[in-house]
């Protein structure tokens, strides 16, 4: 047999890389090392598998006899169990061999490529001994006297004898019938105390693990494949024809030249002032002949982040980057000042250019409030960290009430999911949190991907996104109302957020998740403010979207 052709196979059967098989060349690796830690060479899940000890075990080739391996238990604290018996020291494995990593932990089947003769099962053997001991024998059994060896015998069984021998037999069957009743009593209960035994050490060693938490490291190796990257592009449309919507900008002369443009705004019914809006259809109704008008679409793009909250392609992330029209627009700088558009003496629309218009006067305008207007993406794509296929999604559903929305893409393949875990009612000021998404201040990683494609032969420059994270903490919780026995109710100006101390975050880190220090997603960054010296995050507590993961009732 070729040592340099043997591969060593890990066949996982259970735990988190069920159906995964890892394959090692025995000539480069002849050590493998399993754990939790980051350095194995067999590395499971930090957050899933907390019942493997980061230095769990290893296999280890023989170096004088290249076909023998032997497993090594690393003082792991649930232990090393090979075809459900525990190990202690060194045990040789044969291909075929299930490995159990702590008596209710993940396993996998230890096997070779090829597999070496030493490792073919040997045919078993029946105990001749035993079966001889075992077998009645009647009459018939006897041998036959022959004239040459064996003398006649003098005598025949008697018909007393044989009813002697027939009722010993049966006292002898009776006796081995109480004494197998009895055995099968003693294993079932022993079977029972073992069980409780265990169950009784598993609890007290779960209890008493002081591994409760995780690095950030850690957090962010487990989550890699689950935070995803969201872009997308939105214009805003006439609810009653589905066509496009222009903000109105009308031409400042002077000498009879056009000098520049103000933007158009205009009073609603509840007093506040809006952008003057209409579609190319039918602004020359609105306005005449006004000579020198353009039209500037509504109409925005960006970036952000959003995690897989379900395997079935289910993402969660922040309404303001699912549908971008439900949050206050953000004007060009050109837009003002603007000047204010009324009733001429005419009854036509005109600009009153005394009355000017500042961003203040109009303040947080909401497109998707005016029920005249509905915002429609133009495009809702999601990736995948370091990968550069896009794949649309699309909304299924948003919250009326807090900056979160659902959104869902379709995949054959089931996807890895983070854990939700509502602390609500338990996060304080201090906790730690790390937060992970794709800010849009992280520099761009760019991969060229010439086309295969005999149709279409143009090379595509594609952007890879590479997820950050961010540590800090837990500033403050700003909850949006609140009864108790000391105040009948109040409200919050800004909403229901966790106020974050981060520094590292930015825009399209929004719909980002939000992890404790135990791995498990307790937020939704959702914006920040930040000043020279100074940052300050907030985060959507969890609870608003495991609400949009069912039927919530608001009336009883």
């Amino acid at each position: 047999m070729n040592e340099q052709n043997i591969s060593l196979l890990i066949r996982h059967i259970a735990g988190s890389k069920k159906g995964q098989v890892e394959k090692f060349s025995v000539a480069s690796t002849p050590e493998i090392r399993i754990g939790r830690g980051l350095d194995n060479d067999v590395s499971f899940d930090p957050v899933k598998e907390d019942t493997i000890s980061r230095d769990h075990c290893r296999i280890v080739q023989d170096s004088i006899n290249p076909e023998r391996f032997y497993i090594t238990d690393s003082q792991s604290k649930n232990g090393t169990f090979v075809n459900d018996v525990k190990t202690a020291g060194k045990t040789e494995l044969f291909a075929g061999d299930i490995v159990k990593l702590g008596k209710d932990g993940p396993s996998f089947e230890f096997d070779l490529d090829p597999r070496p003769q030493s490792h073919i099962k040997k045919t078993r053997i029946i105990d001749a001994v035993a079966a001889k001991e075992t077998k009645i024998h009647t009459a018939t059994d006897l041998p036959k006297a022959t004239s040459e060896k064996t003398p006649p015998a003098k005598e025949g069984i008697g018909k007393n004898t044989m009813q002697h021998m027939i009722r010993e037999s049966e006292k002898k069957s009776k006796t081995g019938l109480v004494i197998t009743i009895i055995a099968v009593l003693l294993l079932v209960s022993t079977g029972g105390y073992l069980l409780f035994k265990n169950q009784k050490v598993k609890e007290i060693v779960h209890v008493t693990d002081p591994k409760t938490t995780f690095t950030p490291t850690e957090i962010a190796k487990a989550s890699q494949d689950k935070v995803i990257y969201i872009e997308m592009a939105w214009k805003l449309t006439s609810t009653a024809s589905s066509e496009e919507m222009y903000h109105v900008y009308y031409p400042v002369v002077q000498d009879k030249k056009i000098v520049g443009y103000q933007g158009g705004y205009t009073q609603n019914d509840q007093g506040a002032i809006v952008p003057m809006l209409v579609t190319k259809g039918d602004y020359l109704k609105s306005f005449g002949n006004y000579d020198g008008i353009e039209l500037d679409l509504i109409a925005s793009a960006g970036s952000g982040s959003g995690f897989v909250v379900d395997d079935r392609g289910f993402i969660a992330t922040n309404r303001h980057v699912a549908s971008n029209w439900l949050t206050s627009f953000r004007f060009q700088d050109y837009a003002f000042p603007g000047v204010l558009i009324e009733p001429n003496q005419n009854g036509q629309l005109a600009p009153a250019w005394d009355k000017q218009i500042s961003r203040e006067m109009v303040g947080e305008w909401v497109p998707g409030n005016d029920k005249r207007y509905t915002g429609v993406n133009t495009y809702l794509d999601v990736t995948f960290a370091n990968n550069s296929q896009r794949t649309p999604a699309k909304i299924v559903r948003i919250s009326s009430t807090h900056d979160v929305a659902m959104i869902k893409i379709d995949l054959p393949e089931a996807l890895p999911k983070v854990e939700l875990y509502d602390s609500y009612d338990e996060i304080a000021p201090g906790d730690a949190t790390i937060v992970m998404g794709y800010p849009g201040i992280a520099p761009a990683q760019l991969v060229l991907k010439r086309s295969q494609d005999v149709f279409n032969t143009n090379a595509n420059i594609t952007s890879v996104p590479v997820p950050t994270i961010s540590t800090g903490n837990v500033g403050r919780m700003v909850r949006g109302s609140e009864k108790n026995s000391k105040i009948d109710d109040y409200k919050s100006t800004f909403g229901d957020y966790y106020q974050l101390t981060i520094n590292s975050t930015g825009g399209g880190n929004s719909g980002g998740p939000m992890f404790d220090d135990k791995g498990r997603v307790v937020g939704v960054f959702s914006a920040g403010k930040w000043e020279p010296g100074t940052a300050i995050s907030f985060a959507v507590p969890i609870k608003y979207v495991m609400e949009l993961m069912g039927r919530q009732e608001v009336i009883k």
